[in-house]
């Protein structure tokens, strides 16, 4: 009998554990590299600046590592739902400088009326031939700081 409990107990109680880890926000790099899947976990976003002007959203988000800056520029169209209508990236690393367009996977676009708005998603920097080079997350976050693009 003691046995079944103390095994119960445990198995309730790693259970539990399960439960809330399983339930626990994963957090996703800032940065990956699609292309040759190189580790930049030391890569954070640094900033994020935006502007709303009715309908338009410009907001520009700067991603670093102890070594490199990488830029990037969107310009949303606010509606139901926000949607990306054009961005650009570029990146200053090991001496030479990348760059391309901006395609969006989700945005999350919040308020904005009253206050400032809260912007975030995650978008894949193409290359000059269209294919996705590096994915970032953006963590919904409020634009504190104006940037007009």
């Amino acid at each position: 009998m003691y046995n079944l409990t103390t095994r119960s107990f445990t198995l309730v109680l790693i259970s539990g554990l399960l439960l809330l880890a399983a339930c626990g926000e994963s957090r996703r790099m800032a940065v990956q590299d699609l292309a040759s899947h190189e580790y930049l976990s030391s890569f954070t976003l640094h900033s994020l600046a935006g502007t709303r002007d009715g309908d338009r959203l410009h907001a520009q988000a700067i991603f670093s590592d102890s070594s490199s800056i990488l830029t990037v520029e969107l310009h949303f169209a606010i509606g139901s739902p926000t949607t990306l209508e054009s961005g650009v990236w570029r990146w200053s690393r090991s001496g030479q400088l990348l760059n391309g367009t901006v395609a969006s996977r989700s945005v999350t676009f919040l308020g904005g009326q009253d206050g400032p708005p809260s912007l975030g998603g995650t978008f894949d920097l193409l290359g000059s031939d269209g294919v996705a080079r590096y994915r970032v997350n953006i963590p919904v976050t409020q634009l504190k700081t104006r940037w007009k693009g």
